[in-house]
């Protein structure tokens, strides 16, 4: 069961009734409580079934050493986040599995911030949870389960501030948005009808029977493309169902992949605030090209969140994000935000008074390629010192504990998965051919290095 378990930085991920119990839920929850000091601490909840189980052992965990429990019900993760900053909470904690299928849930741990633990604060919340060391309120001193004020309205304010408003409002788009059965409809619509959008929704009803796999990739973007070619929207959006990622439909329902979130992100912001953007070592080259357009950087460093946010905000970037098709738009955001991206896309289009498919069409065409073996830690790990000792002449390497190596025209990057029991190969080059040639080889040499 252990190896349906997986712990990093900022969050707890598992399949439910195996790895992830209510028991180590409880426990991973008196370990935060204990951690901010039993101080309150603002939860939310994606729709699955099973976060309703994991939404009560969290409540009981924080109540055990004296948090005050403030529930916001089902909500989207950058609206949990947002809420500890505007509640001057001491963290947060978001019961959702994300992007992983029906069978999974999560805890990601919200910082007095607004953002995902850092590395040194998660570290300090695993000695707690390993150790057992957690406070105990008085029998006399447990604290309420209270309901979250109304913050709704503050949210929207607070993204729409990041915004050309006007501008946006002035296109009065029309749009179709697939919400996967997940968090997001509501406060959605309600973010849409401010920027004057009329939208036709997709699987809006929040029942946690999901339409499709979570994630906002190509092939999980089948119905919404349909949906946007029958009706005649100008942009088809597909919205992770915890809110923090998000992918595209052109307006000739093409579906695009979710590394191109973030170049389409860029494009307008860079122009309003110019700045670094900070991306990780597995996102496409796309986002490089934009930011040199705008002769701005682009930094990389290890896959995940926390990790690119945090790098984000020590080197003053305008932009974190992955090809995940999660976007931080800093420092207004500390966090994956899909409506913020969703916000940002459309000022752009605004901007430059065409469609969605035009911008893409000024974006240089890469090939990429992704693959993964189903491997235990030590196996993934092995295969990795073999694709070090291959790619030596190259000196490969870099701070995720993985392999990447550049070439001219590709790159390779090869790493052991943060979210499940896999080793990860991605691989882009300009040329499909070379593309191709470069993934067949590394995968021979996963397998055979793994075996």
């Amino acid at each position: 069961m252990i190896q349906q378990l997986k712990i990093g930085t900022s969050w707890v991920r598992g399949i439910v009734g195996q790895g992830l119990t209510p028991e180590l839920i409880v426990d991973f929850a008196s370990a935060f409580g204990t951690w901010v000091e039993g101080r309150p601490v603002v939860i939310g909840r994606d729709t699955r079934r099973s976060s309703v189980m994991l939404r009560a052992a969290v409540v009981s965990g924080l109540l055990s050493p004296g948090s005050k429990v403030i529930d916001m019900g089902v909500s989207t993760t950058p609206l949990v986040c947002f809420a500890v900053r505007e509640l001057g909470a001491a963290g947060g904690i978001c019961i959702t599995g994300s992007h992983n299928d029906a069978a999974w849930n999560a805890l990601k741990f919200v910082g007095p911030h607004g953002g995902l633990l850092t590395t040194i604060e998660s570290e300090e919340l695993l000695d707690i949870y390993h150790a057992s060391a957690f406070q105990t309120a008085p029998r006399d001193h447990v604290p309420n389960v209270v309901p979250a004020p109304e913050i709704g309205d503050r949210y929207i304010e607070h993204l729409v501030s990041a915004l050309d408003l006007e501008l946006i409002r002035k296109r009065r788009f029309r749009l179709a948005v697939d919400y996967n059965n997940g968090a997001s409809a509501g406060i959605s619509s309600r973010f849409l009808e401010e920027l004057a959008c009329e939208v036709i929704p997709v699987n809006e009803e929040p029942s946690g029977e999901f339409a499709h796999p979570p994630a906002p990739s190509i092939s999980n973007m089948a119905q919404l493309a349909e949906v946007v070619t029958e009706s005649k929207a100008e942009l088809g959006a597909c919205i992770n169902v915890d809110g923090d990622r998000i992918g595209f439909v052109t307006e000739t329902g093409q579906a695009l992949s979710e590394e191109y979130t973030i170049a389409l992100a860029a494009l307008n912001r860079l122009s309003r605030r110019p700045g670094p953007i900070v991306t990780s070592f597995s996102t496409s080259h796309l986002v490089d090209i934009v930011a040199e357009k705008h002769d701005h950087k682009v930094i990389r460093t290890s896959v995940g969140e926390s990790h690119v946010v945090d790098r984000g905000l020590e080197e003053g970037a305008v932009l974190a994000g992955e090809g995940s098709g999660g976007v931080a738009a800093l420092p207004i955001s500390t966090t994956f935000d899909g409506l913020l991206t969703l916000g940002m896309v459309l000022e752009s289009m605004a901007s430059q008074g065409t469609g969605l498919s035009d911008l893409v069409s000024h974006l240089p065409r890469f090939f990429m390629k992704k693959g993964e073996l189903r491997l235990e830690p030590v196996a993934a790990y092995k295969a990795v010192r073999h694709f070090r000792e291959a790619y030596a002449e190259m000196s490969p390497g870099c701070s995720d504990g993985g392999v990447r190596v550049a070439w001219e025209d590709a790159w390779l990057h090869v790493r052991v998965s943060n979210t499940e029991p896999l080793l990860r190969v991605i691989v882009e080059a300009r040329e499909e051919k070379r593309a191709n040639q470069l993934y067949e080889e590394a995968m021979v040499l996963a397998e055979q290095s793994s075996s």
